[in-house]
């Protein structure tokens, strides 16, 4: 791995932010403001729209001069294609010229010494990959909640850990104070060297689990090559604006959980029983917020479909 990164290890290592967003004015007009506070400013910033209209557009060109002042190259990138975050992160990556590729989610906010520390990971740890920062404002579980989640193998936080799960639900790290290796990197937040994208790029299949299925791919190719560090801060708004309606939404998730487990988790007897198993317990975490019939009714549609979603392919999706 040293090799392949040998041509990246520079004094001076230029970076490139891309931030994919979709009906997300106002949010990515912050985030914007939180990038011109940085310690450490950006070689460019590249907005890649995948909205229906040009508010987003007009945004960047009324920032246009703003960004140029103080030599922050602002590109807006039109996505022709379907409306995909997978198929935007790969249009920005198509287009960067930054050593360190550094994917933003565009409702977040950064502390101002997150791209210097972000950096500063990339040259202390050479070997290293991809490098994501410490979201300050993640979810806060009671101990028993913890422990419920851990039954049902849901999402969870756990001490200095930061893995995938069975179930393709994952774990993150809290009150993080140290460097730690990761399994996974958020797409919220995600930083890589520009090099790897010659052997991995998001697969634009999907459009749930995208950031999940990319890094960890990453990761069991390369073990310890992805990491998070506590000094790169930043808050994660999780905005309302953008998001899909929530029939769609939930079929979505249920093919591309299902599509992701079949193309990442070891096929095991016990491991389909665990698949399983933490289907029933998002429903019971997530009753206030879903429609169990609804999630049900998703749930099968996916397993109708499961031959196609093992040969890969997602069509029929294209029929919702």
């Amino acid at each position: 791995m040293e090799q392949l990164w040998r041509r990246a290890i520079k004094k001076n290592l230029q970076i490139s932010i891309v931030i994919p967003t979709y009906h997300r004015m106002h949010d990515l007009n912050t985030c914007l403001d939180s990038i011109l506070t940085q310690t450490t400013l950006p070689e460019e910033i590249i907005i890649v729209d995948d909205s229906d209209n040009n508010e987003i557009e007009q945004l960047i060109q009324r920032r246009l001069i703003e960004f140029k002042n103080i030599k922050i190259v602002l590109k807006y990138l039109r996505n022709e294609r379907d409306k995909s975050l997978t198929i935007s992160r790969n249009l920005g990556v198509k287009n960067a010229i930054g050593d360190i590729i550094l994917f933003l989610d565009s409702d977040v906010i950064l502390e101002n010494k997150y791209i210097e520390e972000i950096l500063k990971m990339h040259k202390k740890k050479p070997d290293a990959i991809g490098v994501q920062g410490y979201i300050t404002n993640s979810c806060k579980f009671t101990r028993s909640n913890k422990l419920l989640r851990r039954l049902f193998f849901q999402s969870n936080l756990e001490k200095e850990k930061c893995r995938i799960l069975t179930s393709v639900m994952s774990t993150y790290p809290y009150e993080l104070n140290h460097i730690i290796s990761c399994e996974w990197l958020s797409g919220a937040n995600c930083s890589f060297r520009k090099e790897i994208f010659n052997n991995f790029m998001f697969d634009e299949k999907i459009r749930r689990y995208d950031d999940i299925d990319f890094s960890y791919r990453i990761f069991k190719k390369y073990p310890g090559s992805l990491l998070i560090t506590p000094d790169a801060k930043l808050i994660h708004i999780v905005s309302k604006a953008g998001r899909l309606p929530k029939k769609e939404s939930t079929y979505l998730n249920e093919v591309n959980r299902l599509y992701y487990f079949y193309n990442n988790i070891n096929q095991t007897f016990i491991n389909n029983i665990i698949f399983f198993w933490s289907s029933i317990g998002f429903i019971i975490f997530n009753y206030k917020n879903i429609n169990p019939k609804q999630f049900i009714c998703a749930y099968l549609y996916a397993l109708k479909h499961l031959n196609e979603i093992k040969k890969g392919d997602l069509d029929f999706l294209k029929k919702l």
